[in-house]
């Protein structure tokens, strides 16, 4: 897990806005989500979550506050969000980009560019069947090492927030501290899950993963996009089997996390709801954290 040097803030004034936006440079790595009401060409964009590297910061800009203002403000260096987000030298990560880019460019007319598409990452290096594309919720279980209690509690919290998001939780002000805490989970698994991937993935493979993210963006942008077509359960290379011939140890890494996705099951009854596909902002949550008091945290997690 990425840890940053400064709390979340929300930025919700041109002054905070421009201030952010002089601190991101070419060699910047910026870890993006979005939040809304019906995310995509339908709905709303409420929030975009961006956790920033290396600064380690992480902000959420209040859309539903600044408008139009959180794509036009230039900063002092002539910077704006949308040149930013339009930039293909800027590095950019997203877990499932295609509704965010929809509601980007139907909303604001803001492309994106410079994306990589993460997972997409986790689709290409899986061992066995590429079928079917995979939530952040699993890839957080079964790719990370979290601590007991820690994914405990953001299951738990990730449970309660989907019971809120009939109630246009992200639009409303002040921000509840658990609403901003889930906009900071969004993203801050991104970086070690990236960092996972790219041990796995081949050359070949990773110019796939690149080649699709650009064209999931284009997708997005169709007039005959349908942002909750049933066919975005699917990966883009089919049954595909393997990213390239298995080394030894594969089948006994494959036996071990089928052995931990059946424990987790058995383990978090109440996360049966939450499947292999990432729904997007309507209708999914895709984590949260920190419900519980550090005092609950077990031995394993503490490292004592």
């Amino acid at each position: 897990m990425a840890s940053t040097t400064t709390p979340p803030s929300l930025i919700s004034s041109e002054a905070d806005l421009k201030e952010f936006l002089s601190s991101i440079s070419s060699s910047s790595i910026l870890y993006i989500d979005l939040e809304g009401n019906n995310l995509c060409r339908h709905g709303t964009i409420s929030l975009i979550t961006i956790l920033l590297l290396p600064d380690n910061v992480i902000r959420l800009i209040d859309v539903t506050t600044l408008k139009i203002l959180t794509f036009t403000v230039i900063s002092n260096d002539g910077k704006s969000l949308k040149s930013i987000f339009e930039d293909a030298s800027i590095s950019k990560y997203i877990w499932d980009v295609r509704n965010d880019a929809d509601a980007l460019w139907a909303l604001y007319h803001v492309g994106l560019a410079g994306v990589v598409d993460i997972q997409l990452l986790e689709n290409a290096t899986r061992v066995g069947s590429k079928k079917y594309v995979r939530g952040l919720d699993k890839c957080v279980q079964y790719d990370l090492k979290v601590g007991f209690m820690e994914l405990n509690r953001w299951l738990r919290t990730k449970k309660e927030t989907l019971t809120m998001m009939s109630t246009g939780v992200f639009s409303v002000r002040p921000l509840d501290a658990k609403t901003i805490q889930y906009c900071v989970n969004d993203v801050i698994h991104l970086p070690s899950l990236q960092d996972v991937y790219m041990k796995r993935i081949k050359t070949d493979w990773l110019e796939k993963v690149e080649t699709e993210s650009v064209a999931r963006v284009a997708q997005a942008h169709a007039p005959g996009y349908d942002p909750h077509s049933s066919t975005k359960t699917h990966g883009p290379w089919g049954s595909g089997t393997t990213q390239g011939r298995l080394n030894v140890d594969d089948p006994f890494e494959y036996l071990e996390e089928q052995r931990e996705e059946a424990l987790a099951d058995e383990l978090f009854p109440y996360n049966d709801d939450v499947g292999y596909y990432d729904w997007d902002e309507d209708d999914r949550v895709n984590s949260a954290d920190a419900a519980m008091d550090d005092t609950f945290d077990s031995c394993w997690d503490r490292g004592s």
